[in-house]
């Protein structure tokens, strides 16, 4: 498998090392260049080759582009071939019997020690397997010629740690591109009482998308510190379906309310006014309430009204109204309350008196979904648990051969660990140390 060319290529290091270091690139590039925001942001900031680069590579949605989940898939590609090319030598370290090995070379391994014990050579065994027993619990013994060994392998299964990293890996990044793929994140901007299906999403260059249910604004609540700060504000909202309310919640700033999978947060707000007007033309009069976005009708006169902006002048409400005539340009101008306004129209003069202004607010909602989290979030898990287990189980083997020699008895102990090695020499000192203390001869 490993032979052909191209699977060659795709388990490489290089091109692993490549990749790490162009989606670490990218990552910044997104991090720089403001993402979600017109086409045009991009060409008054950055000119117009710069603008049709970031369009081209869409740079304005770079963790969401064709070639970042490209990217991902590759690497995920390279680093399960990488982990198959590397399996068959772990799975020989693992299948390997530790017991098969000739007591004397044991003194040419990087960590050994020989100790000469007098007495017995029954006794002696006797004596260091109770040792050993109390040191590391269970051991695996084996006999040869005229000796026995002794074996104690810990944290074997730790060859396959690494493997865990990598399969953990693979999952994030699946979690990530299915996030890429079926996420979104946008927005929604509601006045009290409004409901919509439609998510403006971002980096989509401003689509909107429908919901599977609508969402209300009942009420949008705003608390001020005395400095006029906002301190805190929060909406209360409707889920509906099928124009029926299925439940209520309260989002505040980082409270935020999730349903079917997607998720509201509060974001922002904006303040704008319902005004009551009165309208008199001759003995006639006309109590009109007019809201923002929208415009009120005098039927029998043909007069329809709108509201345009509104602020406080001098301490006193100020709304900007535009008024028309059937067949007439809209004319436009700013009443004060308490100050009535004398309009000129084809028909008649008009008094437009501004009897009262209520603020109405409006609330910004942050909308996210992201079914790769679930998945990213287990990667997360299964990526520290591998990195734990690499580097606080690493593997390490102890043997201790016993055997016969003239008028004493020679115990050989030697250690490995391929990460551990500090460690295991230390142990095997410390054995050495108490197993010169053994004496057959008092057994």
């Amino acid at each position: 498998m490993f032979k052909n060319p191209l699977i060659r290529f795709l388990s490489s290091i290089k091109l692993a090392i490549f990749l790490l270091l162009t989606l670490a690139a990218t990552s910044i590039l997104g991090t720089l260049i403001p993402q979600g925001e017109p086409l045009a942001f991009y060409f008054q900031r950055y000119g117009e080759t710069l603008g049709q680069i970031i369009k081209f590579l869409k740079l304005y949605d770079a963790y969401h582009s064709w070639w970042y989940v490209t990217l991902l898939a590759l690497f995920s590609v390279n680093l399960t071939l990488c982990s198959l090319k590397r399996l068959p030598f772990s799975l020989e370290l693992f299948r390997r019997d530790p017991l098969a090995v000739d007591p004397e070379k044991l003194l040419r391994m990087p960590v050994a020690r020989e100790v000469k014990l007098p007495g017995d050579f029954a006794a002696v065994a006797a004596r260091i397997e109770k040792i050993l027993g109390k040191r590391f619990g269970r051991l695996e013994k084996a006999a040869f010629a005229d000796g026995v060994l002794f074996l104690k392998d810990r944290f074997r299964w730790s060859y396959f740690s690494v493997y865990v990293v990598h399969f953990s890996l693979l999952v994030i990044i699946a979690g990530a591109i299915i996030g890429a793929v079926f996420g979104f994140r946008g927005h929604i901007t509601l006045m009290e009482g409004e409901s919509t299906n439609q998510v403006l999403v971002q980096g989509r260059q401003h689509a909107s998308i429908p919901l599977d249910f609508s969402i209300r604004c009942d009420k949008f609540y705003i608390d001020f510190y005395p400095n006029g700060m906002p301190k805190e504000y929060r909406s209360e909202v409707t889920i509906l379906e099928n124009g029926k309310e299925v439940t209520k919640a309260a989002i505040r700033v980082n409270d935020p309310f999730t349903y079917r999978g997607i998720t509201f947060y509060q974001a922002s707000y904006n303040t704008f006014a319902k005004v009551q007007l009165r309208l008199l033309k001759g003995p006639r009069q006309k109590e009109l309430e007019v809201k923002p976005f929208s415009q009120a009708l005098w039927p029998e006169e043909g007069i329809m009204v709108g509201l345009l902006d509104f602020q406080m002048a001098h301490g006193l409400p100020a709304a900007r109204i535009w008024l028309s005539e059937k067949g007439e340009a809209p004319l436009s101008f700013w009443v004060l309350k308490g100050h009535p306004r004398r309009i000129e129209l084809k028909s008649g003069p008009v008094v437009v008196v501004l009897e009262e202004a209520e603020p109405v607010y409006a609330t910004g909602l942050q909308v996210k979904k992201d079914p790769g989290v679930p998945i990213v979030l287990t990667g997360f898990t299964l990526l520290i648990l591998g990195i734990f287990a690499a580097l606080f189980f690493a593997h390490q083997r102890y043997w201790v051969a016993i055997l016969p020699a003239k008028n004493s008895v020679k115990v050989i102990l030697a250690g490995f660990s391929p990460k551990a090695r500090q460690k295991v020499a230390q142990v095997i000192e410390d054995l050495a140390e108490e197993l010169q203390r053994v004496d057959g001869r008092s057994a």
